[in-house]
């Protein structure tokens, strides 16, 4: 069976296994808008590939013309997320000490507050909350000792309340998930996870070894939130590997969504990093789409993924409109949710005609094809010359 499309798929820092994101797609395929040609979907059963990868066909019938198959891989890197998804006092110190603490950290927090405030604001929630429950306690202890006539040192006996009230409403309001992403990053770019990095590597040999295996159409690494990072990093790494890699499809394809690059990219000591950035801005034959909505405080919309321009490779960054593809009602509830906005990307349109997912990484168009028609919808039709 030909393949149109050779899929690999990296999720965001959560422990989410692939099961999860087949779950996902089904929905979104179920809930996919009818097109003009009136198309099918149909998406297969999930099965473990390896190790490193679960995988899935998806099946594009249109009104006319062959049938389209795309085999849908999720790369795998779930079980290093879950050794570092602690929820305890003690795991929170510690994301406190890599964000917070670290030279190199509060430099890129600093750039990301002048790029990106909101991302700024949002990762320094669980700070906030903390000193205001720690400060609130200590205040109730003063007030209480200066109306009981008790020495004020006797208001310390406040802070354990502060302590229970801080931890009792952050699991009530979950403000730590971003944190733990941050710290994650922040700990990825002092170069502390080798577990990462290794697994890195052999996700890149992986694709490289699938793409040789199975030539499509297109090849198409997509990476969501932090996945986009890992994504980036991935694809990088295998065209270093297998400089035969653009010649395995027709095209080759890039698409971020709801990105964090810049958290990474601009720590100091992650040259890597930006050394793999630069060299997918040089590879000519791939094309880099990113969507990330600026109502969606936990991406980085004011700053393109490949953070600086330049290089052969076709980049279109742009926002998914959500609220154009939503019933009104549905994006205001959208937006009072920030890890449902967050995780939207994935999901289905209500209506036709605009960012849909499951168009992207199954419908007839490869990103090189949809980069090549913007462009010529952006030049217009030439005008007539004057006589």
């Amino acid at each position: 069976m030909p393949l149109h499309r050779l899929v690999f798929f990296l999720g965001g820092f959560d422990p989410k296994t692939p099961r999860h994101y087949h779950r996902l797609y089904r929905a979104a395929a179920r809930a996919h808008p009818p097109g003009p040609d009136g198309e099918q979907l149909s998406v297969g059963p999930r099965h473990s590939h390896d190790t490193l990868s679960d995988v899935w066909d998806v099946h594009w019938r249109p009104a006319q013309g062959p049938t389209l198959h795309t085999r849908y891989a999720v790369l795998r890197w779930d079980d290093i997320v879950l050794r570092h998804w602690g929820r305890g006092l003690r795991r929170v110190l510690a994301d406190w000490q890599l964000m917070y603490l670290r030279r190199g950290a509060l430099r890129t927090l600093a750039r990301i507050r002048a790029a990106a405030p909101a991302c700024f604001w949002l990762g320094n929630l669980p700070l906030g909350l903390a000193l205001a429950c720690m400060a609130g306690a200590g205040l109730v202890g003063a007030a209480l000792c200066w109306a009981l006539g008790l020495p004020p040192t006797m208001a310390a006996v406040a802070l354990p309340a502060g302590l229970l009230l801080w931890r009792q409403l952050e699991r009530r309001l979950d403000t730590e998930w971003l944190l733990r992403l941050y710290a994650f990053t922040c700990a990825q770019g002092e170069g502390e996870l080798p577990d990462l990095d290794a697994r890195l590597d052999a996700l890149a040999d992986a694709l490289l070894a699938q793409a040789r295996a199975h030539p499509a159409h297109e090849l198409l690494v997509v990476g969501h939130s932090t996945g986009a990072i890992q994504a980036a990093a991935v694809l990088a790494r295998a065209l270093q590997r297998g400089p035969d890699l653009p010649r395995c499809a027709r095209h080759l394809g890039l698409l971020t969504l709801g990105h964090c690059t810049p958290l990474l990219a601009w720590q100091p000591r992650a040259s890597r990093f930006r050394a793999e950035l630069a060299r997918l801005a040089e590879t000519a034959d791939l094309t880099w789409w990113d969507f990330t909505a600026p109502a969606d405080w936990a991406a980085f919309a004011q700053v393109p993924p490949w953070t600086e321009a330049g290089g052969p490779a076709r980049c279109h960054a742009t926002s998914p409109r959500f609220h154009q593809t939503m019933s009104e009602a549905s994006y205001a509830a959208l937006k009072q949710d920030r890890q449902a906005l967050h995780l939207h990307y994935l999901r289905a349109p209500e209506r036709p005609g605009g960012y849909d997912p499951v168009s992207f990484t199954a419908g007839p168009m490869s990103l090189a094809e949809r980069h090549q028609a913007l462009q010529a919808r952006d030049r217009g039709p030439a005008l007539p010359e004057t006589p």
